[in-house]
């Protein structure tokens, strides 16, 4: 793959990614408003809902930089349009449309027009309308901005090479996400590491549902008994449901061994081999996994990394720590230059 071809394949790839973190994140802030409203206690609410929130984002270090408590103002604001953090939503669809821009002429004329009206959108958003009752308005106007985009990409792209990097984009930053998500919730549910039992503190499981995207489709296979197992299970092993871990590498796979049958990569086997390997490691039976979700999670998102850089060999033409690409600095959270 020649220079130029792999900063193209760059630039879509962080395109995708960028928009599936702003959704992701938009997700997040909706179910954590609407969980502090449920809590009359606001010190609690803020331990229990709003510090986990930035802790799963994984930049809890970077917002400790500028703020001293973690509370609804500051952790909404540090996700939404906080300057300083390069990871806020405003900062993902801003770089979003920065790496669209560059690769313009690929897209289609609708999916460029979505990205830059969200942007804008943003952009022009009142700071003060985040209040109390501006949570919710904003995190559904995000998402709905990112439905749209997927449903124009999916919709309206030849399944080239084009498609192929955007789809790597989403489901490498999703299978991230939901590990971090299940990670970050399971110590908070579970502090002390215990066995996955029903029973305990199923309300929080029920909220990490919503996180996930998944609680509808938890409601329709649900035997009428509320069980953490079957939860967990529908997010990391279902291959039918697409915002499960096991979903996410599949798709992962089946794009990358497209890219090679149609000559735009010259080989994925890193990166193949490191997807089944992954995929094996995630036994069917979840209770399974030595006790510890939030081990098992850990280690998925190592692999995660590992994908991620075996891709940049394969599709990107540098290795970790090369400087190039818009994201280069960090694949899986961490802030970014």
């Amino acid at each position: 793959m020649s220079a130029m071809l792999a900063r193209v394949a760059d630039s879509l790839y962080w395109t995708a990614r960028a928009i599936e973190r702003a959704d992701t994140y938009a997700r997040l802030l909706e179910v954590s408003h609407a969980m502090s409203r449920e809590s009359a206690d606001t010190q609690a609410g803020d331990r229990s809902v709003w510090e986990p929130l930035v802790d799963i984002t994984g930049d809890l270090e970077a917002f400790r930089r500028t703020h001293v408590h973690v509370n609804e103002t500051s952790a909404v604001w540090f996700l939404s349009f906080a300057d300083e953090n390069p990871n806020s939503i405003i900062s993902c669809i801003t770089r979003a449309r920065n790496n669209a821009q560059s690769v313009r002429d690929l897209l289609p004329t609708e999916v460029w027009e979505a990205l830059n009206t969200v942007y804008l959108e943003l952009s022009s958003w009142p700071p003060g309308r985040l209040g109390r009752g501006g949570v919710y308005p904003f995190s559904r106007q995000v998402r709905r901005a990112v439905h749209l985009l997927h449903g124009l990409v999916d919709g309206s792209m030849r399944r080239d090479a084009t498609w192929h990097f955007l789809r790597l984009g989403r489901f490498a930053e999703r299978a991230d996400k939901v590990a971090r998500l299940l990670e970050v919730k399971y110590r908070l549910v579970l502090p002390e590491e215990a066995a996955l039992v029903p029973g305990t503190e199923f309300h929080q499981w029920r909220s990490l549902l919503r996180s996930g995207g998944a609680d509808e489709a938890y409601v329709k296979l649900a035997t009428g008994k509320d069980s953490p197992r079957e939860l967990v299970q529908l997010l990391v092993v279902d291959d039918k449901f697409p915002r499960s871990i096991v979903f996410c590498l599949d798709q992962i796979a089946e794009s990358l061994r497209h890219l090679v049958w149609a000559g735009d990569i010259a080989e994925a086997h890193n990166a193949l081999s490191l997807v089944a390997q992954t995929r094996a490691e995630l036994s069917r039976d979840v209770p399974s996994i030595n006790g510890s979700l939030a081990t098992a999670m850990d280690h998925v998102q190592l692999r995660c990394n590992q994908i991620h850089a075996a891709l940049a060999e394969s599709c990107f033409a540098y290795a970790p720590g090369y400087e190039g690409g818009a994201w280069h600095a960090q694949a899986a959270g961490q802030p970014q230059n």
